[in-house]
């Protein structure tokens, strides 16, 4: 909702009532392998809907901007529930999510202390490369102190995960400033002291289909 709000505000003709019906059934179609042809079915109403309306003109941006929002926020977050099925689910839904956060707060904290090299000053003015450093090394400490609760993992994987991670999440949080300084705003919600869902979130979407597909095909669970 807050991400195609983004964009209405823009002038972008998106209808949201319709798009939220659709992403509900979203997780489901993950969990039972259909997700690709549900995305079929979504564009193919996303598309109807444009048939209906007198905005023709914006069918295929309107469509794409509503798919995108989509894939990149429910699709990619929904494969927290694939991670919950995994053996040992839910510590590794505990441990994205530790080392995802933890490695914000660092960032924030030794950016704010230490951060004087601005890191894309065009995209996130507050940003700096000693944040994303600080970001970066407090996700791959967290990552191995993950060993005391992830029985059989070796400290090699973890640490591989852990600079991916750290990495990923970071470009996760410059995707979602990009997008809200393309459509001129500050917060993509107005929920005190979090700005909105989508700013708590930013840094975990990316990281939920890695996270599967990291512990799925190269330490093999299932």
């Amino acid at each position: 909702w807050e991400f195609l709000n983004l964009f209405s505000r823009r002038g972008i003709e998106v209808y949201r009532p319709l798009a939220m019906v659709l992403a509900f059934f979203i997780p489901f179609a993950v969990m039972s392998s259909l997700e690709y042809l549900y995305f079929a079915v979504i564009v193919l109403a996303v598309f109807i809907y444009y048939f209906r309306r007198n905005c023709q003109n914006q069918a295929a941006l309107g469509t794409a901007v509503t798919v995108l929002g989509m894939v990149y926020i429910v699709w990619f977050f929904s494969y927290l529930l694939k991670i919950r099925s995994l053996e040992q689910g839910p510590f590794w839904i505990f441990y994205t999510i530790l080392i995802v956060k933890g490695g914000d707060a660092g960032a924030y904290f030794i950016g704010t202390k230490y951060g004087k090299v601005k890191l894309i000053e065009s995209i996130s003015p507050n940003k700096s490369w000693e944040g994303a450093w600080g970001g970066l090394v407090t996700t791959v400490i967290l990552s191995l102190v993950s060993a005391i609760y992830l029985k059989g993992v070796s400290l090699v994987h973890l640490l591989i995960l852990g600079i991916f991670i750290g990495v990923i999440a970071q470009l996760g949080d410059l995707i979602e400033s990009l997008i809200k300084r393309n459509v001129g705003v500050k917060d993509s919600g107005n929920i005190p002291g979090l700005g909105g869902i989508f700013d708590v979130i930013d840094s975990l979407v990316l990281t939920m289909p890695f996270v599967y597909f990291y512990t799925t095909y190269m330490l093999g669970l299932s």
